[in-house]
């Protein structure tokens, strides 16, 4: 496709860059570049951080720097802490980013439960440095159902726990803060929203206000699908972000509340 935007898809906080491969492939065959980097800190051979350093900010910096080398504004996905950052990043640098989505999540704090539930197993006081074996299983769990038993799919969910604390703990902490609260108002970009309909990691009213009050962002909601909405619906997620990618003038209508049912680049 001719003049195809690039499309950034940001990962999840303790999530792999992977859980974009299926999206991607779709993105890939439609002619798009797609791009999975690491978000700051979790990439291989990547320097520890003071945990405070961790911030929306900071992450939202470092990929900045991977748009300008793209030398073109992009499309930019993230998926929970993702999307978190993606929003930073539009807020901050609206040249860069032709359009945002926000998957499995939209730009609000999570829930008391799930903040207390993350804040318990990974950053109390007596939560071990490194998560300990039944804290990984009880996320991954929540997250995908059951944790796979699959020796290299569960080394490939497991790995982004093994980061350095700092980066660990420091992104869960930005995770949970959520976004400034000036970031909504600055964005610019045209806006997907793709959120599974079994997910309950942010709350109804907060969400429901804020699609509210930006009623020209386009919601996606799939059905039987959860907090990992991209690895349960690939192609619904991928649909949504070739709508928000396509030019202007030819871009499909996206009712707000509609119900629809090569490898990527590392860096």
């Amino acid at each position: 496709m001719s003049g195809a935007p690039a499309i950034v898809l940001l990962h999840g906080w303790a999530c792999p860059p992977a859980n974009w491969d299926a999206v991607a492939r779709i993105l890939t065959a439609a002619g798009h570049r797609v791009v999975t980097p690491h978000l700051l800190g979790y990439g291989a051979g990547s320097a520890g951080r003071d945990e405070d350093a961790w911030t929306l900010e900071a992450a939202a910096d470092d990929v900045v720097r991977l748009l300008e080398r793209l030398g073109s504004p992009a499309v930019v996905a993230g998926h929970s802490l993702g999307g978190s950052v993606a929003a930073t990043l539009a807020a901050r640098r609206p040249d860069l980013v032709r359009g945002l989505a926000f998957v499995g999540m939209v730009p609000v704090a999570p829930s008391a439960a799930t903040a207390e539930r993350l804040t318990r197993l990974f950053l109390e006081p007596t939560a071990p440095a490194g998560p300990d074996a039944a804290a990984i299983e009880s996320v991954l769990t929540a997250w995908y159902g059951a944790a796979p038993a699959d020796p290299v799919l569960r080394a490939e969910l497991e790995a982004p726990f093994r980061v350095r604390p700092d980066v660990l703990r420091g992104s869960l902490r930005a995770a949970l803060g959520g976004v400034a609260p000036e970031v909504h108002e600055k964005i610019e970009a045209p806006v997907a929203v793709v959120l599974g309909a079994g997910d309950r990691t942010r709350p109804a009213g907060p969400i429901e206000a804020l699609l509210a009050a930006h009623p020209g962002w386009t919601l996606t909601s799939v059905p039987d699908a959860g907090h990992m909405v991209h690895v349960e619906a690939p192609q619904q997620c991928a649909d949504a972000l070739l709508t928000l990618a396509a030019p202007v003038a030819t871009a499909p209508a996206v009712p707000r509340h509609s119900r629809q049912p090569e490898a990527p680049t590392r860096e």
